[in-house]
C-alpha cells in the first residue's frame, strides 16, 4: 500500500511542479462579473496561485460536505459504543452477584 501511494504521489508532485514553473505569469483575478474593463475588486496573481487556491478551496468544501453528510453514522457509532459499554457494565455487575463455587480439592495421598 505504501509503494502504491509513492507511485501515485511522485507523478502528481512532478506534474504540480511542472504546472508551477510553466504558469508563473500574472493574471487578473476579478470578482466583479458586471464590469470586466474596470472591476471593483481585482487582484494580479500568478496563475499557479489561482489554480492551487481553487483546488484547495474545492478540497475544503468537499471535505466539509462529506463530514456533515456522515454525521448520522458518527452519531449511530457513538450510540453503539455507549450501548456496548452499558451492557458490559451490566454483565460485570451481574457476575459480581453470582455465588462463587467452592474449590474443594481432595487431598492427594
Amino acid at each position: 500500500m505504501r509503494i502504491l501511494r509513492w507511485l501515485l504521489l511522485i507523478p502528481i508532485a512532478g506534474i504540480s511542479l511542472y504546472l508551477a514553473l510553466a504558469n508563473r505569469h500574472d493574471v487578473l483575478f476579478s470578482l466583479d462579473p458586471f464590469t470586466p474593463e474596470t472591476p471593483a475588486l481585482a487582484l494580479q496573481l500568478p496563475l499557479i496561485l489561482v489554480i492551487f487556491l481553487s483546488v484547495l478551496a474545492g478540497l475544503l468544501l468537499g471535505g466539509a460536505a462529506t463530514w456533515t453528510r456522515q454525521s448520522k453514522w458518527r452519531k449511530e457509532a457513538r450510540q453503539g459504543r455507549r450501548d456496548v459499554k452499558r451492557l458490559s457494565d451490566e454483565i460485570v455487575e451481574s457476575s459480581e452477584n453470582l455465588p462463587v463455587p467452592s474449590a474443594d480439592v481432595p487431598d492427594r495421598p
